[in-house]
């Protein structure tokens, strides 16, 4: 049985091996092959009385892949969003920020006979959950919107909406603090839920003062007039590694605090503007221009250059970067007669030495299609089920596996055109990770496509 001569492939190695039904089938299309080459490279050779095809890596299949940022990530609108900066020794500096409406908590609102300002907070409750080093302050900086949010039901990790130029803090230079989300604070006396409160300043207190018996606290479209919203970010000035927390926006507690008192009593009273399902609310996502980030990573996003990328790829969350994957000669695949794709399976190796107990790996990735428009579209692989389609970190073999059987399918019977696939960190709107990857050009480990087909007469 003669073995055909096929080249390396400039990218993904591809593996396909299958047992074929008829053997007399397989026959005529080895007789085919030893008069001239084929055209993809078929290896036929016979393991255990077991016939075996193996497509080798070759020159004319080529897979690529490309490091890019992120420009135009839809967000999802959950209870959860992130804040935070981290100068990432890898990735360079990134900085998530918040927009964020506040709510009546119900129509016509009253403050009461002759309410009197005591002072006003931003109150945030975290989850928890942290990316990077607590131990590094940052200076959280509060703005009041000058706009309201786009009337459009997509935001993106891009999203910018006008504000006025001064803080709304209560301190001109911000509010410096070490994030603490897993400790509890005490808050006049009674022990709460590990939270960051933010004193505003009484000029932004007193317009709820002076709008108290006006039309503002009428309804919810009056209120959104003249409270448009806040942007919560952080100063870009850092000493340290720093981090990243996740908030729970939709806690009872994460809300505007206003504390008052009628003229002529005492009695101190606190009013909540809350944050709830219906408040519009995003995670933005800004880099740094990758001053400091590895110097492979910047070669990709700020010169796209290809060649970098056989070595190592980048992938960031909330839409940062991804990787682009590129199958471009799919054609030569499906030209081969009578196929069927019995597995598919797209392997993804982590590179290691990069991540840190600060800094660790991905838990998740999602690989996902982009359509003829340019817009991501969920795999059909996907919809069978997680423990199907995959994507989780295998801690002991350090790589990622998907199921893309279905796709590649539909690839080779014309379902869609062959568009790139976008390989990026799960969970897109409030994970916080980041992860180095193997590119598909090593010659250890390389990222791969793994395939098993039948042939039939």
């Amino acid at each position: 049985m003669k073995t055909i001569k096929t080249p390396r492939l400039y990218g993904v190695f591809f593996a396909i091996s299958k047992k074929f039904f008829l053997v007399f089938s397989l026959f005529l299309l080895v007789q085919a092959c030893t008069d001239e080459p084929d055209e993809i490279g078929l290896d036929l050779y016979q393991i255990d009385g077991q016939f075996e095809v193996k497509l080798e890596a070759l020159d004319t299949l080529t897979i690529e892949a490309l490091t890019n940022i992120n420009d135009s990530m839809a967000l999802s609108q959950t209870a959860v969003n992130v804040l935070g900066m981290i100068d990432d020794p890898v990735f360079g500096k990134s900085r998530a920020s918040i927009y964020t409406e506040t709510r009546l908590p119900f129509n016509n609102l009253s403050l009461g006979d002759d309410p009197v300002l005591d002072s006003i907070h931003l109150v945030l409750v975290y989850t928890g959950d942290y990316y990077g080093k607590l131990q590094t302050f940052q200076n959280l900086q509060v703005y009041e919107l000058s706009e309201n949010f786009p009337e459009t039901d997509t935001l993106y990790t891009t999203l910018e909406i006008p504000r006025y130029p001064e803080m709304i803090n209560r301190d001109p230079a911000g509010f410096l603090f070490r994030p603490a989300p897993q400790d509890s604070i005490m808050v006049d006396t009674v022990l709460q839920a590990p939270q960051i409160r933010i004193p505003l300043s009484d000029a932004f207190g007193q317009k709820f003062i002076d709008a108290d018996d006006t039309e503002t606290f009428a309804n919810v479209p009056n209120y959104l007039e003249t409270f448009k919203g806040l942007y919560i970010t952080v100063d870009d000035e850092m000493d340290g590694l720093g981090s990243k927390y996740k908030l729970n926006m939709l806690a009872n507690r994460s809300s505007i605090e206003l504390f008052y008192h009628n003229q002529g009593d005492t009695i101190q009273r606190m009013q909540r503007f809350l944050i709830n399902d219906f408040a519009r609310r995003a995670t933005r996502m800004e880099h740094f221009e990758y001053e400091n980030a590895h110097e492979l990573l910047r070669a990709q996003v700020l010169e796209q250059d290809q060649t970098k990328a056989d070595s190592l790829l980048f992938l960031q969350s909330l839409g940062a970067l991804r990787a682009n994957i590129d199958i471009p000669f799919i054609d030569e695949v499906a030209a081969i007669p009578r196929l069927l794709i019995n597995k598919a399976e797209l392997v993804v190796p982590v590179a290691e030495g990069f991540d840190s107990e600060e800094l660790p790996l991905s838990t998740d990735l999602m690989l996902i299609r982009f359509d003829e428009m340019g817009r991501l579209r969920l795999l059909d692989d996907y919809f069978v089920g997680a423990s199907y389609f995959g994507g989780k970190l295998d801690e002991e073999k350090k790589q990622y596996t998907f199921n893309v059987s279905i796709y590649f399918q539909q690839l080779l019977d014309g379902h869609f055109a062959n568009e790139e696939l976008a390989l990026v960190v799960g969970g897109l709107t409030d994970d916080m990770s980041r992860v180095v990857l193997h590119g598909p050009g090593r010659v250890d480990n390389p990222m791969r496509l793994v395939i098993y087909y039948s042939v039939f007469d």
